[in-house]
């Protein structure tokens, strides 16, 4: 039997994940945003632009998400700046586990955690845009935590202990650190995690080298204390 229709089926392009279209071109799947009672919706066509920053200057790595919403998700959600935001972002055709790959999945990877909503505005009826801002998980811990605690023996081994201690920054990252040549007592008092981090590297002397001071990092693959 033929059939008389005459309308004809043209078939989406598919996104190819193995070979890059464009400079600068990428794979992104979903972006998940899960609020305080484990309520999840994917935002990504919600997005209007996201951003992700890593300094050697910079404890931490933070990022921001511009959302256009015409669905007001975020008053059915009740976004009060303790949810999480988890996704895959990575270069076509490489594979995921490698260093260059954005894990910030949940079952994988290492969610971000929303920390403020800023810039809300209403420029039509129905329509409100605003920015997520978010960081890693260390980040957060940063702000609830303090160090209060004397350290004898190498500087590298009181930041591992700092970075580890469930009471402390309780970090599951890889931590990529060069050891010290200095070993002497030092008291934390009271501080941040990240500002004793940074206290200690102030002071700390490589192996090989003269000079005092290292730098105390966050990028995608991990942590980093090295020299400068």
């Amino acid at each position: 039997m033929t059939s008389r229709s005459t309308i004809s089926v043209i078939p989406l392009k598919v996104k190819n994940t193995e070979r890059p279209d464009f400079a600068g071109d990428y794979v992104l799947d979903r972006v998940v945003l899960t609020n305080h009672i484990g309520y999840k919706v994917d935002i990504k066509y919600l997005m209007v632009e996201m951003n992700i920053y890593e300094s050697i200057y910079k404890n931490a790595v933070t990022g921001s998400i511009v959302i256009a919403d015409e669905g007001n998700q975020i008053a059915r959600m009740s976004v009060q700046g303790l949810e999480r935001i988890s996704f895959h972002l990575k270069t076509p055709g490489v594979s995921y586990g490698k260093g260059d790959v954005i894990d910030a999945s949940d079952e994988t990877g290492y969610p971000f955690h929303v920390y403020k909503i800023t810039d809300r505005k209403q420029p039509s009826p129905g329509l409100t845009i605003y920015t997520l801002h978010f960081a890693s998980r260390e980040f957060m811990r940063n702000t609830r935590t303090k160090v209060s605690q004397a350290y004898d023996g190498k500087y590298d081994r009181a930041v591992i202990d700092i970075m580890k201690d469930e009471n402390y920054l309780d970090s599951r990252k890889k931590l990529y650190y060069e050891s010290t040549g200095n070993t002497n007592k030092i008291v934390i008092p009271n501080l941040m995690p990240f500002d004793a981090i940074n206290m200690i590297a102030r002071r700390s002397v490589a192996n090989k080298s003269k000079g005092v001071g290292y730098y105390f990092y966050e990028t995608t693959s991990g942590y980093y204390f090295r020299s400068w």
